[in-house]
């Protein structure tokens, strides 16, 4: 891992105990203890499994990414390319309040980590809004404002992320986090950082998700920061979808929203809403 500094600092009283440093890196050996106990898992993807952690030190809480480095019994050279994009990717971003913090990062006999915070007290964006809808009614007071606000929110995390030449390149509420009412961009494994060369790519787009990607991508057409804001803009319909039920059709409607571009400008084709039932100023009387 060079270019990367490793920081260790000794507890009191425990000369010899890994602690954990704000921005460092570890490379350990595989008999090293770790300085945090996992607990609950938060998340599974394809290539990672989140858990919470705790600093044994101190305890701290923070989320537990650890990448797997295999496949079976097969080494995964991609998940080693993740591990350290996602790293380089977050230490250029540094701390903004609508982007995840790396607090902490090791290699640990063939398990790749990295501690991250804050750990979202509404989980991600997805969940939060599944959960409204299977209430069956509007959201509360309290989830229409932090709806309400998630536009400004995403939209200025978003710029940020660009204003420093990176594409995300999976946006979807899946990798959104929920966190005081505040939105939080995470998962960073394939963003692209485009300092020393153009945000354009071309060729065979890999690891995208079909539902919420650009068509661009789904064409494998030359793509830049602007598949981003399609993705975004999915995003937005989602949310809005839960404000307005009129539209719950942009929901229910699996299919990508690349596929189905003409129907998201029909508000015939959108609207599941029956004319006889009360209005949303109505229900909230």
């Amino acid at each position: 891992m060079s270019g990367r500094s490793s920081t260790t600092t000794p507890a009191a009283g425990a000369p010899n105990q890994l602690r954990i440093v704000e921005g460092a890196h570890e490379d350990l050996d595989s008999g090293s203890e770790l300085p945090f106990r996992c607990g609950k898992i938060l998340g599974l993807g394809a290539s990672a499994v989140v858990q919470m952690a705790e600093d044994t030190f101190d305890g701290r809480v923070f989320a537990h990414k650890m990448f797997r480095s295999t496949v079976g019994r097969v080494q995964n050279p991609w998940t080693r390319r993740a591990f350290l994009n996602e790293i380089d990717i977050l230490k250029r971003l540094g701390t903004h309040r609508h982007i995840i913090n790396m607090q902490w990062s090791y290699v640990h006999g063939n398990e790749f980590g990295i501690l991250l915070s804050p750990v979202a007290d509404e989980g991600d964006l997805n969940s939060f809004l599944s959960a409204i809808r299977n209430t069956r009614t509007l959201p509360t007071p309290e989830q229409q404002s932090i709806l309400y606000r998630a536009y400004g929110c995403l939209a200025n995390g978003l710029a940020y992320i660009h204003s420093h030449a990176i594409r995300h390149k999976d946006i979807k509420p899946q990798n959104i986090l929920v966190h005081r009412g505040c939105m939080i961009y995470t998962d960073f494994g394939i963003a692209l950082d485009g300092t020393h060369q153009s945000t354009t790519t071309t060729g065979l787009a890999e690891g995208f998700t079909r539902r919420y990607c650009a068509p661009e991508i789904v064409e494998q057409q030359p793509r830049n920061s602007s598949s981003d804001v399609f993705s975004l803009g999915c995003v937005f319909l989602e949310i809005l979808a839960v404000l307005v039920p009129h539209f719950t059709a942009i929901v229910s409607d699996h299919r990508p929203y690349a596929e189905r571009l003409p129907d998201l400008f029909d508000p015939d084709k959108l609207s599941c809403h029956n004319q006889d039932e009360p209005s949303i100023d109505e229900q909230q009387v």
